[in-house]
């Protein structure tokens, strides 16, 4: 495979009751409130899609389903449908999940007020707006990683903006502030990056010679895997999971703190190899360098293609 595979209302409802002409008008209003939370509850905020997702930027499991970065905004893999979530049609780059919703970059659609690039940006699917954390304006961070549940984030910055020059940096507080870091260590092009869901000290980062970790916040890397163009980063508590291709595709599950590895089961890859990956319980998602995709629902020993060089498949 060459480098060149490398590559988010209320309502007001009243009722009018109309009597004789003697009768007063009277008028129920319903709290919004209780709109929003029916808007919620049967996720309004998703409509069904079928098509071409466009190229891929980013992959997590959030509540509603297994989300997709895509060109064109969120696609949701739900329990054996494709949904697409209304409110973000924007060209999401380095998407992350968190515990609250999602990191973001990329670029607005051309209907949107949003400032162009997107700089840092958080959301949620269920809801229309986004909030602007850093850089907007200013930056499109291709290469991010962020914590499901601690703050830290971890950027390489391709173009230097107002405050930082070109390489890489780290916020303890969701954009906040930003130090540069060392990433002594790191060998080959940058291609991603993953940080460990509750200690943000921990962060990967995979390129097109191997995968490297580091558990001190970046200052230094170790190379953990062979040779190879990485991909796939994917934290758990105990385990970092990454794909690696040197002539055939693998993955592999690294056990932190102990360096013992496991070979992890995926479809048969033909000049094709994992370019990003994601779980939730015993389910697993794979998104490929050629635009497929695949889910498992026994921790990998059988594989199910749900998308298919690009396109959904019902």
């Amino acid at each position: 495979m060459g480098n060149g595979k490398k590559a988010a209302l209320s309502l007001l409802l009243a009722s009018t009751f109309l009597g004789a002409c003697s009768q007063e008008v009277e008028e129920e209003a319903v709290d919004p409130k209780d709109s929003k939370e029916d808007k919620v509850e049967n996720q309004e905020y998703l409509q069904s899609f079928q098509g071409n997702l466009g190229h891929v930027h980013g992959l997590g499991y959030i509540e509603e389903g297994f989300a997709f970065a895509a060109h064109t905004g969120i696609k949701i893999y739900q329990e054996g449908q494709w949904k697409e979530a209304i409110d973000h049609s924007h060209d999401y780059m380095g998407f992350q999940v968190r515990e609250d919703g999602f990191l973001a970059s990329g670029h607005p659609i051309p209907s949107s007020d949003l400032q162009n690039p997107l700089g840092l940006q958080k959301g949620k699917v269920s809801e229309e707006g986004l909030e602007a954390l850093a850089f907007d304006g200013e930056s499109d961070f291709h290469v991010m990683g962020a914590g499901f549940a601690n703050e830290s984030v971890y950027v390489f910055n391709e173009q230097p903006n107002s405050q930082l020059d070109q390489g890489f940096y780290k916020s303890t507080d969701l954009g906040s502030t930003w130090d540069s870091i060392n990433a002594e260590g790191i060998e080959g092009g940058v291609f991603q990056m993953a940080v460990h869901p509750t200690n943000g000290e921990t962060v990967a980062i995979a390129t097109d010679s191997g995968v490297f970790l580091s558990e001190n916040g970046g200052q230094s890397f170790d190379r953990i895997s062979e040779s190879g163009q990485a991909g796939g980063l994917y934290f758990t508590e105990d385990e970092l999971f990454y794909g690696l291709y040197n002539g055939e595709a693998t993955m592999t599950s690294y056990l932190i703190g102990e360096s013992g590895t496991s070979d992890v089961s995926i479809p048969d890859l033909t000049e094709d190899a994992v370019m990003y990956f994601t779980a939730k319980d015993n389910r697993m998602v794979i998104y490929t360098f050629n635009g497929s995709a695949y889910i498992s629902e026994d921790g990998g020993e059988n594989w199910e293609k749900i998308v298919e060089k690009g396109e959904t498949v019902s």
